[in-house]
C-alpha cells in the first residue's frame, strides 16, 4: 500500500540538521510513497525540487501570533484533506502543536501523527510530544523524553539519526585519500553558529595551537557569526568561514580531522558524515556524541568547553596518524553498519504502517 505522507518542518536550510533529516526522509520515502513537505521557506528548497518532491510554503509556520496560528491550522487541515494524508510527521514542537490541532478538526479519515525529537531541550511547555508516536534519534533523547517529560515509554521509538550512502563519491572508493595537501593540518567543523555548538571553544583551542600550522574550515552561519569573526581577526587565526551549501564533499576531502565541540547534541549528522567520509573525528563528550564515540577506538572525546583538552586531542591525532586513520576506519564501519538509510528507513516505514493499522 502506497502511503500519503506529510512532513512539516520550519526553516528548510543547509545549515540545519533537522532540514537534512527531513530531506533524507522525503528523498527515500518518496521513491515508494507520495510524500509532501510543508515549510516556511529556506535556502535548501532546491533539494526537494531536484528530487521532484511536492512542497508547500506556509510563511508564518513559526509565528506564535494567534491569528497566524489559526490560519496555519486551517491551511494544514485543508492540505491533509485534499491530499488524503495518512501520516503527518512533524519535526518541530510548534509545528507539532499546529498539526495536531489541524488533525483534531478533521471529522473522518484522520491521519496518524508522528513527531521526531531531534533536540535536547531545556524548556518545557506541557503541550508538546502529543503525537501518536515519538521518534527519539538517540538514547540521550529517549532518556530526556522519559525523565523530563514523563512520556509513556510505549509511545517512544528509538530510531537513530542517519546519513546517506549516496553521498559517498566514487573517488573515495577507488582511490584512498592521502590528504597530502600542503603544510597545514586542516580541521573541518560544520554546524549552526549557536551557543550549543560552541565553536568558540574550538577557536580558543586553535589559538592555543597558533604556532602549530593548523588551519580550520568552519562551515555555517548564525547569531554568533560576528563574534567568531572578531575573535579570528583579533588573534590572527588561520580560519576560513564558508557559507552553508549543498555539496560539502570538497571539504571532507581536504580535512585531516572533523571537530564538533557541542555543549549538547542529540546525535549530530556531522559526526555521521565524518564517519561516512572516513575522516577522523573529535567530539565533546556529551549526549549522542558520547553515545557514538568510543575514545581512541572510533574517535576522540574531550570535556565540553575545555579548549586546552581539545587542543591536546587535535595534536594527538596530528602526531599519531596511524591511530587517527584506524579510528576513522572504525567510525566508517560503525556508520555503514548502523546509521544509513538502509537501516533507518525500514524502521520508520514499519512505524507508519503500525499506526495506520490501529
Amino acid at each position: 500500500m502506497k502511503l500519503n505522507i506529510l512532513h512539516i518542518t520550519p526553516d528548510f536550510n543547509y545549515a540545519c540538521g533537522r532540514s537534512y533529516y527531513v530531506y533524507l526522509l522525503a528523498k527515500y520515502l518518496g521513491r515508494k510513497h507520495n510524500v509532501s513537505v510543508i515549510t516556511n521557506g529556506g535556502d535548501s528548497l532546491e533539494r526537494l525540487e531536484e528530487k521532484g518532491l511536492h512542497y508547500m510554503l506556509l510563511k508564518g509556520l513559526k509565528s506564535k501570533n494567534p491569528i497566524s496560528i489559526a490560519g496555519n491550522i486551517s491551511a494544514i487541515k485543508k492540505f491533509i484533506v485534499e491530499h488524503n494524508i495518512n501520516i503527518v510527521h512533524t519535526h518541530h514542537r510548534l509545528a507539532e502543536v499546529i498539526a495536531l490541532q489541524a488533525i483534531k478538526r478533521i471529522k473522518k479519515n484522520k491521519p496518524s501523527s508522528v513527531f521526531t525529537s531531534l533536540s535536547i531541550v531545556k524548556r518545557k511547555y506541557n503541550i508538546e510530544y502529543r503525537s501518536d508516536s515519538i521518534i527519539a534519534v538517540s538514547n540521550s533523547v529517549k532518556e530526556m523524553l522519559l525523565n523530563k517529560f514523563n512520556l509513556d515509554k510505549n509511545r517512544i521509538k528509538l530510531i537513530h539519526n542517519f546519513t546517506d550512502t549516496e553521498e559517498i563519491h566514487e573517488l573515495e572508493i577507488i582511490a584512498p585519500r592521502s590528504r597530502d595537501h600542503g603544510e597545514f593540518f586542516m580541521i573541518l567543523a560544520i554546524g549552526r553558529f549557536h551557543n550549543d555548538k560552541d565553536f568558540e571553544t574550538l577557536l580558543k583551542a586553535l589559538n592555543i595551537l597558533k604556532k602549530e600550522k593548523i588551519g580550520l574550515i568552519l562551515v555555517g552561519e548564525g547569531n554568533n557569526d560576528i563574534d567568531y569573526r572578531r575573535y579570528i581577526a583579533k588573534n590572527n587565526l588561520n580560519v576560513e568561514i564558508i557559507v552553508p551549501q549543498k555539496n560539502l564533499l570538497q571539504y571532507f576531502l581536504v580535512a585531516d580531522v572533523c571537530v564538533l565541540p557541542s555543549t549538547r547534541d542529540p546525535f549530530p549528522n556531522f559526526m555521521l558524515q565524518a564517519g561516512l567520509h572516513r575522516v577522523p573525528f573529535i567530539g565533546a563528550d556529551v549526549d549522542g556524541i558520547g553515545e557514538m564515540i568510543n575514545d581512541k577506538v572510533n574517535g576522540l572525546l574531550f570535556k565540553a568547553g575545555n579548549e586546552v583538552e581539545l587542543a591536546e586531542k587535535i595534536l594527538y591525532f596530528r602526531n599519531n596518524k596511524k591511530i587517527a586513520d584506524q579510528c576513522a576506519v572504525k567510525l566508517h564501519e560503525d556508520v555503514l553498519n548502523n546509521y544509513t538509510q538502509e537501516f533507518v528507513l525500514p524502521k520508520i516505514e514499519q512505524l507508519y504502517r503500525s499506526l495506520i493499522k490501529h
